[in-house]
């Protein structure tokens, strides 16, 4: 070939590369980004915001983002991607995350409507060099008003492992609101319809747990949908107690009867029965109260009982609540329990009373509790009825205070016949004399229901 053949294929050559390359370089598509949805709720509490970009192309080159709020506009991030006009965009550009910590008081920014706008580039031929372009929306609403809360009820007294009362108002719907005992939620429920304005009168029954902290922090509280919350401080002035401590002696009869059958019913091995009760009163029964606890999750808003709970007709109280329990076998202790609640005692096979008004929540077998029925009175309290030997009532049914729920018995993990009764508000176990004592009803939980004065 001649010299000039040579420089024309070259010419042709060098042509034809930069036409390929053109054509790699000019490619259409624009940034993709990916947004958590078609709006975000902004609160007083900043919350990081995360942007995904995709650009299997040419590779990002720029991104801009900036909220807009009538004629107002921030500037939040401006970011470059590394890559060149020849090459394209670098190894490791062709996905990037924005994450944004909008603080709506640091900015300056308004209660209402605002839109988050995202600009992307890449790093392609196209628009004169200056590559495709993609602007993203994202519709903002702000709120950073926390609800206005007013507590209605002034200084008052609980025990440890008892209950009280407190009324309050809110003048917007709340997503949570209820009182705070250390770490431990007990949730508000309505008292009446919201009155124009969004005001609206509410009830929390609260609890000291048993193992509370001295002095436990109590505080009301409320949060709206988006976040904003308001607490208080509730004049409340806990009254200590001792709780009681007892040793419990295990027979062989009873490791043989009880303890073997109960066993058997939950497949757990039996081959030492010291280490099978020890099984039952330590997993089985953590097991029993996690279910427990799911049961009552959901409480009705609606209060199902009225007045003082019944206690068992012709019962004697034959323990005390959450007594301290050391199991003893041959000298040695072999397990511990707290003991919730009462076991009443009076004939073998007797009836068993609701104790007041309410729903059904379940009613079969309950592992250490035998044949079991819970009741949801409403506003968060649960009454547990356990060791029947008979259930004649079903889940989702409605009873009646003193309807009969079936029969007292020994099942489950009872020595004999009785039955064991418990109270709980929201999870907390509370001493059931309080809720039997019509004087504490009345000065503890009803007195707060009537609307304070004008």
């Amino acid at each position: 070939m001649t010299a000039r053949g040579w420089i024309w294929t070259s010419v042709f050559l060098g042509v034809l590369g930069l036409a390929l390359l053109a054509a790699i370089r000019l490619e259409g598509s624009p940034p993709t980004v990916l947004l958590p949805g078609e709006s975000v709720l902004l609160s007083s509490k900043p919350a990081p915001l995360k942007l995904s970009l995709l650009d299997a192309g040419a590779g990002l080159r720029h991104v801009q983002a900036e909220i807009a709020q009538g004629d107002r506009h921030w500037l939040l991030v401006e970011r470059g991607f590394l890559g060149g006009w020849l090459r394209g965009g670098a190894p490791g550009t062709g996905s990037g995350e924005l994450e944004l910590l909008i603080e709506p008081a640091a900015l300056g920014l308004e209660d209402g409507a605002a839109v988050l706008q995202i600009v992307a580039r890449d790093w392609s031929w196209r628009n004169g060099f200056s590559g495709n372009e993609i602007r993203s929306t994202l519709r903002l609403r702000i709120d950073t008003r926390a609800p206005v809360l007013q507590i209605e009820n002034g200084l008052t007294y609980v025990r440890r492992g008892g209950a009280a009362a407190v009324t309050y108002q809110v003048d917007e719907p709340t997503a949570s609101d209820g009182v705070r005992v250390g770490e431990t939620f007990f949730a508000g429920h309505p008292l009446e319809a919201a009155a124009a304005g969004g005001q609206q009168r509410r009830i929390a029954i609260f609890a000291i747990p048993v193992d509370a902290e001295e002095n436990p922090s109590i505080r009301v509280e409320a949060a709206d949908a988006f976040g904003n919350r308001t607490e208080r401080v509730f004049p409340a002035v806990v009254q200590e107690r001792s709780f009681a401590q007892s040793t419990i002696t295990l027979s062989d009869g009873f490791l043989e009867t009880v303890v073997a059958r109960l066993a058997e019913a939950e497949n757990i091995e039996t081959s030492n029965l010291v280490i099978a009760f020890q099984s039952i009163n330590e997993n089985l029964r953590a097991q029993n109260e996690e279910r427990i606890r799911e049961l009552i999750g959901s409480p009705s808003d609606a209060s199902l009982w009225s007045g003082a709970f019944l206690q068992q007709p012709g019962s004697q109280v034959m323990s005390r609540f959450a007594d301290q329990r050391s199991y003893v076998y041959e000298g040695s202790e072999i397990s511990t329990a707290t003991h919730f609640g009462f076991d009443l005692a009076s004939t073998a096979a007797a009836p068993v009373a609701a104790s007041n008004g309410g729903r059904v929540l379940f009613a079969g077998t309950l592992g250490i509790y035998g044949g079991c029925v819970v009741i949801d009175h409403g506003w968060g309290i649960t009454s547990l009825y356990g060791h029947l030997s008979q259930v004649d009532v079903s889940a989702g049914d409605e009873v009646k205070r003193g309807q009969t729920l079936g029969l007292s018995g020994a099942t489950g993990l009872a020595g004999g016949d009785h039955l064991h009764f418990a109270i709980l508000v929201g999870t907390t176990y509370v001493d059931p004399r309080e809720w039997w004592d019509p004087k504490w009803v009345r000065e503890h939980i009803e007195a707060r229901l009537a609307a304070p004065p004008p």
